[in-house]
């Protein structure tokens, strides 16, 4: 099978898994040496807009969390592979299993071990939801359990951002069925409370065995979630605690408001073994009299309540049912009770009207102040006007700890107990400009702990050939340096992975009927190597013009391919006078002589071509040496030292890599 390199980088080494809208793939991070995990989007959506704006948030908002049990967000790009476009996410491989492999392998998880899943898994969203982050699709399958027992929440795919620029998918419910809340499956809004029923049924499942609710088809199960009560865990698994059956029954309560505050108020219950008894008492101390605000008369709450009452009676007719004698004997109690009911609601009124003219601050009470640092200043207020409190932005400080219009400051703290109304006064960040420091010729660790150290953060890395950088090395950033940005900004950065060693192609020039001259340097133009240079005699052409090359014109060849050249000498007449001339020299031994000839380069090469050529009469004749030598024929002064033959009389042009480094003349002395 073909190795698929996505971007020259990360190494395709199997399939791990799918999804509804993507295939996950174990591979391997060149640049980092390491192993990740990649999800691909399927061939069928990578040309529909939805899908890529799914698939790029899923990247998006995952990369904005990091926490210990979220899977990390490395990288997200697109690629050409055999003519089609991919688009795949770089992600943190865990090496293990998932939570419903596990449930699957052990039917029923015992209570130590759904306390300590669960609230992993709650740790996990409350960093999620405090970065206004909704997953939206808590199920088994995207919890992985490591093989060391940490747990890590994955895919955010469906991740839906909790601000003003929130996106609808108005074409389909989002989520799992079998995990899904009932709001979701309604297709409403949804916040952090449908996250946490979507973990209850998985803790259902976890002491069970089985979903909460199941059904022949999705629909059936929605309808279920929406309507049906589940059965209550514990009777299904004898061994759960009274403590954890609770809870669980508590998170998949139809209506949101039941559930827990937030993932930190399930995070306290599942570590407190005391939580039901505490919950009973609170209970309990709410029971109190009903108050009459100020502003509203008797007869206004009694009208309002008769039109409660004749709403109850017009959903009841609305009601289709068989009745039976039995049925009827009972209707006829409870339609006698409903003549009590006006005379009941008139004492409550009264005893309301007591109670306000004793005192006006009974209607006040007391409530915890909650937790609000870290939200955005909209989240904030909400919040606390939600448990009838008042938000007050008292000032605006720079930060390096909190992003840019978050709270880092609140009085009264959390869990202060306060009159309902009470003012808590908020501080908001402003973050801080800070400038930007250059990162060129940084490692990645190096640039990390730059920014670090100025409240920035390293953001997406992009691998680059370079000549001139070395490899892992960065060649750019942006923004770029020296700029000014509010801390916790990310600077994204190119990384060198070293020269360019992808073969690239070359179409051959035509170089007959060229000079020498010009032949040599539209050679080197157009990346080929000067292998060997051919002189012949020809009637033809003219002396020292291109008569052939070995590699014919148009011919596609590989960068820095060798072509050997063949260039005229002239006239056939030309080279007999030369062989007359030989014939004479060379009929004396005496005309030949051994030559030493000392040659220094101009610059160090581990390689080289030496040409040695006997000229005679200003031509060059033949080569006495063409050889290809290396640094270790150079002598530790850095001379190449050549021992030849040649005759009194002549000269010995020597040529290195096509540049020739002088002409000597052979002489018969010394």
């Amino acid at each position: 099978m073909e190795k698929i390199i996505l971007d020259d980088r990360y190494e395709i080494i199997e399939q791990i898994g799918v999804g509804g809208m993507a295939k996950v793939y174990k591979a391997k991070d060149k640049l980092l040496d390491r192993f990740v995990a990649i999800k691909i989007l399927k061939d069928q959506y990578a040309e529909d807009d939805e899908f890529l704006k799914k698939f790029n948030n899923e990247a998006q908002s995952a990369a904005k969390l990091s926490h210990i049990n979220i899977v990390n967000v490395f990288d997200i790009g697109e690629d050409l592979y055999q003519g089609e476009r991919i688009y795949y996410i770089v992600m943190e491989y865990v090496d293990g299993q998932t939570l419903k492999d596990l449930i699957v392998k052990e039917g029923r998880l015992s209570n130590h071990d759904i306390i300590d899943y669960s609230t992993q898994i709650a740790q996990a969203l409350k960093t999620a939801h405090n970065a206004g982050i909704i997953h939206r699709d808590i199920k088994p399958q995207n919890i992985l359990i490591d093989n060391y027992g940490l747990l890590k929440v994955t895919d955010f795919g469906i991740a839906r951002v909790s601000s003003n620029a929130t996106i609808t998918y108005t074409s389909s419910i989002l989520g799992t069925v079998h995990y899904i809340s009932p709001e979701q499956a309604k297709g409403k809004i949804v916040d952090e409370k449908s996250d946490l029923y979507s973990l209850g049924a998985v803790m259902y499942e976890m002491a069970t065995g089985r979903v909460p609710f199941d059904a022949d088809n999705s629909v059936g199960i929605a309808v279920m979630h929406i309507q049906d009560k589940p059965e209550a865990p514990k009777d299904l698994n004898p061994e759960l605690s009274e403590h954890l059956n609770y809870i669980i029954m508590k998170l998949l309560d139809k209506e949101p408001s039941n559930r827990f505050l937030n993932a930190r108020e399930l995070i306290d219950a599942l570590d407190d073994e005391n939580f039901i008894k505490e919950e009973e008492d609170l209970t309990d101390t709410a029971r109190i009299p009903i108050v009459v605000p100020q502003e509203r008369s008797y007869q206004k709450v009694y009208n309002e309540q008769a039109k409660i009452n004749q709403k109850e009676e017009e959903e009841e007719k609305e009601a289709v049912y068989v009745s039976n004698p039995e049925t009827e004997k009972k209707d006829k109690g409870k339609r006698s009770g409903k003549k009590i009911w006006p005379l009941f609601l008139l004492a409550i009124i009264l005893l309301g009207a007591v109670y306000f003219l004793k005192g006006r601050t009974n209607n006040t009470g007391t409530v915890e102040v909650p937790m609000v640092l870290n939200l955005d200043q909209d989240q904030a207020v909400n919040e606390l006007e939600r448990r009838g409190l008042k938000a007050n932005i008292s000032r605006t400080e720079e930060s390096d700890e909190y992003e840019i219009g978050k709270v880092m400051g609140q009085d009264p703290e959390q869990n202060t107990k306060v009159d309902r109304g009470s003012v808590v006064n908020l501080v908001i960040s402003g973050g801080r400009e800070v400038e930007v420091p250059d990162l060129r010729n940084m490692t990645l660790s190096q640039a990390d702990e730059s920014l670090k150290e100025i409240g920035l953060r390293l953001g997406r890395t992009n691998p680059q050939a370079s000549d001139s950088v070395e490899k892992d090395l960065i060649i750019t950033q942006n923004p770029r340096a020296y700029s000014k940005l509010q801390t916790g900004t990310e600077i994204d950065v190119t990384v060198s992975t070293g020269p360019d060693q992808r073969v690239t192609t070359i179409e051959v020039p035509n170089l007959v009927g060229k000079s020498e001259q010009d032949a040599r340097a539209i050679v080197s133009q157009y990346g080929l190597s000067l292998r060997d240079v051919n002189y012949q005699h020809s009637r033809d052409v003219a002396q020292g013009i291109v008569m052939n090359q070995s590699i014919a014109r148009g011919t596609q060849v590989a960068n820095k391919s060798k072509i050997d050249l063949t260039v005229s000498l002239g006239a056939e007449e030309d080279q007999q006078s030369n062989q007359n001339d030989q014939n004479n020299q060379t009929q004396s031994t005496d005309n030949i002589k051994n030559v030493i000839l000392r040659v220094r380069l101009p610059e160090a090469k581990d390689s080289f071509n030496v040409m040695v050529f006997d000229v005679v009469n200003g031509q060059r004749n033949q080569a006495i040496i063409n050889q290809q030598m290396s640094s270790a024929d150079i002598n530790e002064n850095g001379v190449l030292i050549l021992n030849v033959q040649a005759r009194v009389g002549t000269q010995l042009e020597v040529i290195i890599d096509d540049e020739t480094l002088g002409v000597y003349e052979v002489k018969n002395e010394g």
